[in-house]
């Protein structure tokens, strides 16, 4: 078993420089390198600088918060420079700390820290950031789980929160972060406004038409064409580059690299180009040269559904609208936007909205950080309310996983909390033994074989036939063996590989590079966690790893599990489309759910087929319920059944005379029950169902008053008499004649006995 510290590498260098700090919370790890350069530029001009400096300035001398809602290009991440000026002085010192770079020696001494929400979210829980600092939170409006933890921890915290946003309605963050004031600007100017249209052709390989491609190059334009799948974005490329050569086609989604970008982001690219993308490249990146935006009214998000993250198809939202509008709308002269939508839509009349927030569906991460801290989730001001059910289900899962007691986390638990991997994995993690600390990082690393893979692949040499988990491991150690080495970013051992080596192993494979490189960053992260060096090579699979695979995996058992197609709770998951693994077979890996066209939630699984012999080996034991079966010759009996992980494998029912030990009580309970119903033999109950009908005739003339003798009552009553009895043998000797004094006093009874059977009135007998 691997040894694995409690303290990340993140949290080696504690403390903070005696002027304060402020601590900078980037949604992504590319954010913190565009954030660490914007805050060492000064002298540029901006939109925000030139219309609202000195108030920015005069806000943050102030100790307030405060918010700061712009368009992209406004000149948002530039302002960091001057409000960290205000706050910690001149002399700033700036530091990143993330999954690329961990924390230095330098790091107490920096004031200016710019992290990713992950960091931020353990800093928080670990009282590494508190009311002393000021948190600078930029793109607010890209919500996510962590930075939603992030928020309800720095409140609770004490700290100041300045915040930056694109166009959303900032109404719900001013009165949630308390702010005392929002800026707004923006880089429209009306004489640029762009001519927007709305098209009635939901397609945009149909939009994309001779007509259309005619006047982009007649004019030269540039053009972003916005979808919501790397799918479309691939199809549109191919579809336009290789009818109309003369247009420059390229796409770009979040399996690619950035760098396929750098001649639009840089200079004056040549014209005309198109370029297909998805949401990945709305938000962040200033594409030079762009003059038209052709938006195709969809996108997948995640909606929460009874506590599960459910991926849906639906229209944009407004901000989402106005954001891709905005990249051309009052910003370059001769601007067009089309909006491709079968809905009606006036895009006048679009007003930005709140965003949508995903914390909800992350109940397991509530409950380990409120674990981890000591509090309750109800204690922390969370920015959306927590499905209660969802979260007592997880917590449950946690304890009975041995991950938390008494609402803390256990020792096990800390090993597996402090790994930059969710749960599940950390668990693989540190019960694995080092040989398979390789593959279980690997696949750790991996988000899924599906968002791994181009539709058109060609990875059969590498298959792991019932794993895709495996296979995740063999296309890395492929990559590895075949352009990669073990190098060095930014002082840290990582896997490296030349790009243009890279890129060419996976278009041979139809793989995404973007994958490996970010597997390769999260590997080496792995690795510093478990104090571990990164090996250079990683072990080729054979039938001996592959076995011990499935043994690690079937006896931790982290995952959900689907067998013959279903859950344990009776919910139908088949597998993935890509996946290796088998419909029918015991899969267990992470489930994901989406929205089927007629709006219900469907379930698909990736992960690793466990064999029958397995599931055998580490089935438990379970001794059911007891029960009185009154057609049975011997109507005591116990179901024991073996089980593996919510499934039952097989069950019998065996008739027992002497009670199981522990089970004692249990026993007695049913058979007092059964005699109490009325149905249990015994050579009392004749005599029984005589004083029964006594009683209940009692209660019925006493219209209520008297005690009701219920089947609850009576089987309390036998209890009494059953106390020493340990045997159906014992039961049958045992006196349980039910005296009907013990229950209502005999003049209680005769009270209600003397009444009259019947009455006459006007002549009739009632």
């Amino acid at each position: 078993m691997v040894e694995v510290s409690t303290v990340p590498p993140s949290e080696r260098y504690p403390g903070r420089p005696p002027e304060g700090r402020l601590v900078v919370i980037a949604p992504t790890r590319a954010s913190c390198e565009t954030i660490e350069i914007g805050v060492g530029l000064t002298g540029i001009s901006t939109v925000l600088g030139r219309e609202h400096s000195e108030h920015i300035r005069e806000l943050a001398r102030s100790g307030r918060g405060f918010g700061i809602v712009a368009g992209t290009g406004t000149g948002k991440t530039l302002a960091i420079r001057p409000m960290a000026e205000e706050i910690v002085g001149r002399d700033l010192r700036v530091g990143v700390v993330n999954r690329e770079r961990e924390a230095t020696p330098e790091t107490p001494t920096q004031n200016v820290v710019i992290v990713t929400t992950g960091i931020a979210r353990r800093w928080l829980q670990d009282g590494l950031i508190d009311s002393a600092d000021t948190l600078i939170v930029d793109e607010i409006h890209q919500t996510s789980a962590e930075l939603e933890l992030c928020l309800a921890l720095g409140k609770r915290a004490g700290c100041r929160f300045i915040w930056l946003s694109a166009t959303v309605d900032p109404t719900f963050y001013a009165e949630y972060l308390e702010s005392a004031e929002v800026i707004e600007s923006s880089a429209y100017d009306p004489a640029r406004a762009a001519e927007v249209r709305v098209s009635n052709t939901p397609d945009p390989t149909d939009f994309l038409g001779d007509r259309f491609l005619r006047h982009v190059i007649r004019q030269k334009r540039g053009v972003a064409v916005f979808v919501p799948t790397r799918a479309e974005t691939e199809k549109i490329a191919t579809l336009v580059g290789e009818n109309w050569k003369q247009i420059n086609t390229v796409f770009y989604h979040g399996g690619e690299p950035v760098s396929k970008l750098a001649p639009f982001l840089a200079g004056e690219p040549e014209k005309p180009y198109l370029l297909a993308m998805t949401a990945a490249g709305q938000s962040a990146l200033n594409i030079q040269g762009l003059d038209t935006v052709v938006i195709e009214d969809a996108q997948f998000t995640t909606l929460i559904e009874r506590g599960k993250s459910v991926l849906t198809r639906l229209p944009l939202g407004a901000n989402e609208i106005l954001q891709m509008a905005g990249r051309v709308h009052g910003r370059v002269a001769g601007g067009e936007v089309w909006i491709l939508t079968d809905r009606p839509l006036r895009f006048e009349d679009l007003r930005p909205t709140e965003p949508n927030f995903q914390l909800a569906g992350d109940p397991e991460r509530v409950a380990m950080t409120c674990a981890d801290m000591g509090v309750r989730a109800d204690e922390l001001e969370l920015p959306v309310p927590l499905d209660r059910v969802a979260y007592r289900r997880a917590v449950t899962l946690l304890e009975r996983r041995g991950l938390i007691q008494d609402h803390r986390l256990t020792a096990y638990g800390r090993r597996v909390e402090v790994l930059p991997v969710d749960r599940a994995w950390g668990e693989m993690l540190v019960q694995s033994d080092e040989q398979l600390v390789p593959l279980v990082a690997v696949a750790a690393s991996i988000e899924s074989l599906h968002r791994m893979l181009k539709p058109d692949n060609s990875i059969r040499r590498l298959i792991v036939p019932g794993s895709d988990h495996l296979t995740i491991y063999n296309l890395y150690a492929d990559a590895l063996r075949e352009c990669g080495t073990l190098g060095s970013v930014y002082g840290l051992p990582r896997h490296v590989f030349p790009p243009e080596e890279l890129a060419a192993w996976a278009e041979s494979l139809g793989v995404l590079v973007r994958s490996i490189e970010d597997a390769a960053l999260a590997i080496a992260s792995i690795y510093r966690s478990l104090e571990l060096p990164l090996p250079r090579h990683l072990p080729r699979l054979n039938d001996r790893l592959v076995q011990d695979w499935r043994r690690l995996v079937a006896q931790v058992m982290p995952f959900p599990l689907v067998l013959d197609g279903e859950t344990s709770w009776g919910e139908e998951v088949q597998t993935s489309r890509t996946s290796v693994c088998g419909n029918w077979a015991a899969v267990a890996g992470n489930i994901r759910y989406f929205s089927d066209k007629h709006g219900r939630a469907r379930g698909s699984i990736e992960g690793t087929e466990i064999p029958h012999s397995m599931i055998g080996e580490f089935a438990r034991a379970d001794v059911g319920a007891l029960r009185y079966d009154a057609d049975r010759r011997r109507p005591l009996t116990m179901r024991r059944s073996r089980v593996f992980h919510g499934f039952e494998l097989d069950a019998a029912e065996e008739p027992i005379d002497v009670f199981p030990a522990g089970l004692e009580q249990d026993a007695r309970r049913v058979l007092a029950a059964a005699v109490a119903a009325g149905e249990a033999y015994h050579p009392d109950a004749r005599d029984n169902r005589r004083a029964l009908r006594e009683l209940r005739e009692t209660f019925r003339r006493s219209a209520g008053s008297a005690r009701q003798v219920t089947e609850q009552v009576l089987t309390d009553h036998l209890l009494e008499r059953l106390a020493d009895v340990n045997s159906y043998s014992e039961f049958l000797a045992t006196n349980l004649r039910v005296d009907p004094d013990d229950l209502i006093p005999a003049a209680e009874r005769a009270r209600w006995a003397a009444l009259p059977d019947t009455i006459t009135l006007v002549g009739d007998e009632y």
